[in-house]
Formats: C-alpha cells, structure tokens, sequence
C-alpha cells in the first residue's frame, strides 16, 4: 500500500499527464512510458524528478516530429 503523500504524488502526474503517459510507481522507482513508444521507459527518482523527464521528453519527441508541442499532443495551437 502506497503511503498517502505517494498516492497524492502519483495521483497529480496522472491528472497532468495522462494522455500522453504510462505512469507507475513500484519499489521506489517512478516510471513513465509514452503511449507513442511503449518500448521507451522514463525513470526517476522522485516524482519532481520524473516530470521534469517527461516535460524534457515530450518537447524532445515534438521538435524531432517537426511540430509544435501543443499540435504533437493533438491540440490546435491556433
């Protein structure tokens, strides 16, 4: 069972992330997976750590697209 700062850490990257990222937590180890390449694993350790990696990430995979990183996660940026 996680303990309650955990759950509430865990709880807060989900409500941001989650149409983007697989997020867990297990073992002290925070991972996230972008839906776009499950193969692909982010690992941190403290969920500080762990969006700064997918923030780091998701402007990596939207430059490398040619898109802006508001059209690469579907939004209009219009």
């Amino acid at each position: 069972m996680l303990d309650q700062e955990t759950q509430q850490a865990l709880f807060d990257l989900r409500c941001h992330w989650q149409d983007a990222y697989y997020i867990t937590y297990s073992g002290g180890a925070w991972n996230a997976s972008p839906f776009i390449d499950r193969d692909a694993v982010l690992t941190a350790g403290s969920p500080a750590e762990l969006r700064t990696r997918m923030q780091n990430d998701y402007a990596a995979r939207a430059m490398a697209s040619g898109a802006t990183a508001a059209r690469w996660a579907g939004y209009s940026s219009t």
